[in-house]
């Protein structure tokens, strides 16, 4: 939650001081956090690879503590390309202390109980929004943006990376002493052998367009509510629903979790994702409308974050975890590093409609995705309990 707050959600919270202070566009603000988002993507390979090697501990710690020095050299910007610099440096520190890498080594120690410790560790995390919004605001108010930075930076180093490295080590001597570690070349050949499966690239396709979805209406949320026909003091409110509603998703998941499975809650999930686009598209009929979208998109996709390494593990199996959800995490890295600017290329084209529509679209091909990944893990689990009773 802390790592979050002040390595991911302090950018937005303190984009407007930026732009009043320093005189820069938004958008040669925003290309800042685009070159974070693709750096983690092309670096979350190497990091899955470390924690398959067994420095996951040691990775997220130390990209935390990497992360928060770059956010404390944020301070002293006075270039644009020095800020962009260092926003390139925390997308390395993204790649290992955010929750792939956690994930990751959650799984690799815990096995298959690893999904009720990730559930939980999100239900945590999921507040780090709600920290860092009203902290950036008050801080940037008191200190100053940069003052803001500083305390930011501070709190990731002294309190968030502690914790991850204490969390971790206590993770890693239990998942010691219950399995012995596959070596390096059974990760590697296991890696290899994902990639030649049509689970692997399902899972790519489908979490990528789901990415796109959020990231298309999220960095947009504002300004298509005012289209829709809310008032600017309607569509915050509206805005700042999704976040607690992540939350309150993740809730709801808990009480079926054992009785449900990963690859049923996925397809549950992307179906409401697509529905919440056809409820946005409509949201101008009532504000009632369009606070129904925020609950169905910040529900359903806080469910996704949890069922993505559970359907990881589930279809490609837990060797070579980290190097195979290293490789799925730059797609959809990737999609939502591009999406605030394709939602504002295709405004251009044709307004917001043509925005919303776009990403009900990517929704919809996520959801036909999904259920084809579905039917391909049933199969395998049928012909699996076949072969065990023969």
């Amino acid at each position: 939650m802390i790592v979050w707050a002040g390595l991911f959600y302090s950018f937005a919270a303190l984009l407007l001081s930026w732009e009043t202070d320093l005189g820069w566009s938004k958008t040669d603000l925003a290309f800042g956090f685009t070159i974070a988002l693709l750096v983690a993507a092309v670096a979350s390979p190497l990091a899955g690879r470390i924690v398959d090697a067994g420095g996951g501990r040691a990775l997220l710690g130390g990209s935390a503590l990497f992360g928060a020095a770059a956010l404390a050299l944020l301070a002293t910007v006075e270039n644009q390309w020095v800020f962009l610099a260092l926003w390139a440096l925390i997308g390395l520190a993204h790649a290992g202390s955010l929750y792939e890498p956690c994930f990751a080594f959650v799984t690799r120690t815990m096995g298959p109980s690893a999904r009720a410790a990730i559930t939980r560790i999100t239900l945590c995390a999921g507040f780090a929004s709600t920290i860092a919004f009203p902290l950036g605001a008050w801080l940037s108010a008191t200190l100053g943006w940069r003052g803001a930075v500083i305390v930011f930076a501070i709190g990731v180093a002294c309190l968030g990376a502690p914790l991850l490295i204490a969390g971790a080590s206590l993770l890693q001597r239990s998942g010691e002493t219950a399995h012995i570690a596959p070596a390096r070349a059974t990760h590697r050949a296991a890696v290899s052998a994902a990639i030649r499966r049509r689970e692997f690239w399902l899972v790519a396709i489908a979490f990528a367009l789901i990415a796109l979805n959020h990231g298309m209406l999220l960095n947009h949320i504002v300004p298509i509510l005012v289209d829709r026909g809310l008032t600017q003091t309607a569509a915050v409110s509206v805005a700042s629903l999704i976040g607690p509603s992540q939350v309150a998703g993740r809730l709801v998941m808990m009480r079926f979790d054992h009785r449900v499975s990963a690859a049923t809650l996925s397809v549950v999930a992307f179906a409401g994702l697509s529905l919440a686009a056809a409820v946005l598209f409509v949201a101008g009929a009532s504000p009632l409308l369009a606070f129904a979208f925020a609950a169905m998109q910040g529900a359903t996709y806080g469910v996704t974050n949890i069922l993505k390494p559970v359907i990881i593990a589930e279809s490609l199996g837990r060797t070579g975890f980290g190097g195979i959800s290293g490789l799925l995490a730059m797609p959809g890295l990737a999609a939502f590093a591009i999406a605030p600017f394709l939602g504002a290329a295709l405004w251009q084209l044709g307004g917001y409609t043509t925005s919303i529509a776009a990403a009900g679209c990517a929704a919809v091909f996520g959801l036909a995705a999904i259920v084809w990944l579905a039917a391909l893990m049933r199969r395998s689990a049928t012909a699996l309990e076949a072969g065990h009773r023969s």
